[in-house]
């Protein structure tokens, strides 16, 4: 499994001009607005480079050849899960580190705001991730991108049939009590550890029963 991340790790470093690029632009967005959608913007890239090595797998019968070796195919997607979420947290602390360094430089200082803003992004790229990686192991690399934009243009209809069928909605949640930032973090953080487990579980199996 080590000897999977390492070569992931291995196939990331052969792209690390295109990062440092990345990372310029999202100083450029940093220091050009408020600075928080830099943190969202590099953490999603960060999330889809480590996601795309499985393409680098696909390519030119891979999976037949690291079935040869001491891999199976759980550990295969294992492996896979702990270095995409890992190359999420990376990617979300070096973002965040960036954002702290805008801020500090225009003179914004950092404060609960600023920690809230950056702690946001941590379950929505989790849910991404958990969401992307069944759909790149069943489709690929083309189809999944096809997909994931029905997906959530899908949920993005659903959210706005139900707005225009129940209008008073947002009415009504205002009118519950306010949630603290403390309760919302544990349901925010229980909501992406369920969606990762069920996504592993789908994984096992598109893996299991994937014609190599």
């Amino acid at each position: 499994m080590l000897g999977m991340m390492r070569k992931d790790l291995c196939l990331l470093l052969q792209r690390s001009r295109a990062m440092l690029m990345m990372a310029g632009v999202g100083i450029i967005i940093g220091f050009s607005t408020d600075g928080s959608f830099m943190i969202g913007y590099l953490t999603m890239i960060s999330a889809i480079l480590t996601i795309g090595t499985i393409s680098y797998d696909e390519f030119d019968n891979g999976y037949l050849f690291l079935l040869t070796l001491p891999v199976t195919r759980r550990s295969y997607v294992t492996a896979k899960y702990i270095f995409c979420f890992l190359g999420d947290l990376v990617g979300w602390a070096a973002a965040s580190v960036i954002y702290a360094g805008c801020c500090l430089a225009k003179g914004a200082g950092l404060g609960m705001e600023q920690l809230a803003a950056a702690l946001v992004f941590l379950p929505v790229v989790g849910l991404m991730s958990a969401v992307m990686l069944p759909l790149q192991l069943k489709y690929g690399a083309e189809k999944s991108r096809l997909a994931l934009a029905v997906l959530f243009g899908g949920i993005g209809v659903l959210g706005a049939l139900g707005m225009k069928l129940f209008p008073g909605l947002p009415d009504t949640l205002r009118a519950f009590p306010e949630i603290s930032g403390a309760a919302l973090g544990v349901a925010a953080l229980g909501a992406v550890v369920a969606a990762v487990a069920l996504s592993y579980w789908i994984s096992l199996g598109i893996m299991e029963k994937k014609e190599l």
